[in-house]
């Protein structure tokens, strides 16, 4: 722990503008790492703005890298291609409907 800052949910609420409730839920589900001490909760500068930094990416929307369409949330773009180290977004609609499992620039490797 060395000396790492710890916060309260309190305190992280009051610093992001949300509610303790939310906080708290975000801790009980797993969503944000926290440490419990007896009865309260303590969360760690570190773990706070790696979730933040994970909230920024999953809440930006994208657009599928197979149709084109842009999808104001990450929740519809969560396939990726399958290509080794590849990270270009497939919707939902592509992967489960149509069964396109590579993007454009990985499936015409595989027609040439």
């Amino acid at each position: 722990m060395g000396n790492e800052e710890y916060k309260s949910l309190e305190e992280v609420a009051e610093m992001l503008g949300v509610t303790y409730q939310l906080i708290y839920r975000l801790v009980r589900s797993g969503e944000l790492p926290a440490v419990r001490l007896g009865k309260l909760y303590r969360v760690s500068s570190r773990d706070l703005d790696a979730y933040l930094e994970r909230s920024k990416r999953t809440a930006s929307g994208g657009v599928c890298s197979v149709c084109g369409v842009f999808y104001k949330s990450r929740k519809s773009l969560e396939q990726t291609c399958s290509a080794p180290g590849c990270e270009e977004s497939i919707c939902f609609d592509c992967w489960n409907r149509r069964g396109i499992r590579k993007c454009p620039a990985h499936t015409s490797e595989n027609q040439a």
